[in-house]
């Protein structure tokens, strides 16, 4: 039986699922960020997986996960997975491939990935989870059994908060500036979320140099993935300490090797897109004082603040413009830390009355 707290589809679309007697071999979890997909995902992967008289650390060894190493899926990311499901598992029933972001899976990769999902080895199981299904290959998503996640409203999360101990107050200011990802126990995404408020603020102050944010930022971001271990990279590790100088060690120390450096650039590559969110989301606000919509603003803690900066209406929007126009640049893989002092460039223009025109991501205006 699986329960997912707030998903009362989800909970019931997978119980059904692994209660049958044929479990579903493919799984493409969907929803809002933050809202326990990828935490029901390794449930589900343990739950197929079992090995009742192993340690869950140990059932790690049956299972991959697949990020992107930028801002796409790559082969490369795919293989070492791939090649998993076609062995035997080492302690449990089956192997489990969890590909997150499945929507970055794209041309070579996209396609590698159809015939496993078409006609997957016996004994294996592939659960896809995305926040953006619209974006996920068709040819992918019709091979998988669809599990939605909902977001269950900013009142729900700020309550679940208070439940949690977290003051009223501050509770409600976090579930509607964060929405599900305040539930969410990810002290990395929360380190990006507050760089990209300072961001904001300081776009709105016009009191920092761009180059200067932009690299403390990157030094900020960078500490903050060695000190954010995800749990998969430290059971990872637990494993290969135990099995040191035993059978599967080497295998087992190869995986979580492998594991943290594409959990590196990851982190660092996604990290950024978190930033321009917060970053975003204290411009927005900073609009709605400016059109007198005060009870529109979402930071309520910063409302003096982002009042005592005084940014005009026509500023913001422009500085909002140039933000998503960065944040679809970022799809594009491109020199973040580059791309970001650009982005601040051009908001300082902006600030000085300058007006240019924006170009679609990736193309030349000539």
């Amino acid at each position: 039986m699986i329960t997912l707290d707030d998903q009362p589809l989800a909970s019931k679309i997978l119980s059904g699922a692994l209660a049958g007697n044929r479990v579903p071999q493919q799984f493409l979890f969907y929803g809002p960020p933050g809202t326990g997909k990828r935490a029901a995902a390794l449930e589900v992967a343990r739950v197929l997986i079992g090995a009742p008289n192993q340690s869950p650390d140990r059932a790690q060894l049956d299972l991959s996960i697949v990020r992107a190493s930028g801002a796409q899926i790559l082969v490369d990311d795919l293989e070492d997975a791939l090649r998993d499901l076609s062995t035997r598992p080492v302690v449990g029933r089956c192997r489990v491939a969890i590909i997150e972001a499945a929507e970055r899976l794209r041309d070579v990769a996209g396609n590698r990935i159809l015939k496993p999902l078409e006609e997957p080895p016996s004994g294996s199981h592939v659960i896809l989870v995305t926040d953006r299904p619209d974006d996920v290959l068709a040819t992918i998503r019709s091979r998988c059994v669809p599990v939605p996640f909902r977001s269950p409203g900013w009142q729900a999360i700020a309550a679940r908060l208070v439940d949690a101990g977290v003051p009223t107050d501050m509770a409600q200011v976090r579930a509607r500036t964060q929405g599900p990802m305040a539930l969410a126990a990810d002290d990395f995404w929360r380190s990006m979320r507050e760089i990209g408020v300072e961001i904001g603020m300081s776009v709105l102050r016009a009191d920092r140099a761009g180059a200067g944010v932009v690299a403390d930022a990157q030094r900020r971001m960078e500490s903050a993935a060695s000190a954010h271990p995800s749990v998969e990279l430290v059971e990872l590790r637990r494993a290969a300490a135990e099995l040191d100088g035993k059978r599967g060690g080497r295998t087992a120390a190869k995986k979580a090797e492998d594991q943290e450096k594409r959990e590196r650039r990851r982190l660092v590559s996604d990290g950024w897109a978190t930033v321009l969110t917060g970053a975003a989301g204290v411009v927005a606000d900073a609009l709605a004082v400016a059109l007198g919509a005060n009870g529109a603003v979402r930071h309520r803690d910063l409302v003096e603040e982002i009042t005592a900066a005084a940014a005009p209406a026509p500023f913001c929007e422009r500085a909002l413009e140039e933000i998503e126009h960065t944040r679809a640049e970022l799809a594009l893989n491109p020199t973040v830390d580059l791309a970001m002092q650009a982005l601040l460039t051009r908001i300082e223009l902006a600030r000085r009355g300058e007006r240019h025109p924006l170009s679609a991501p990736g193309r030349l205006r000539w």
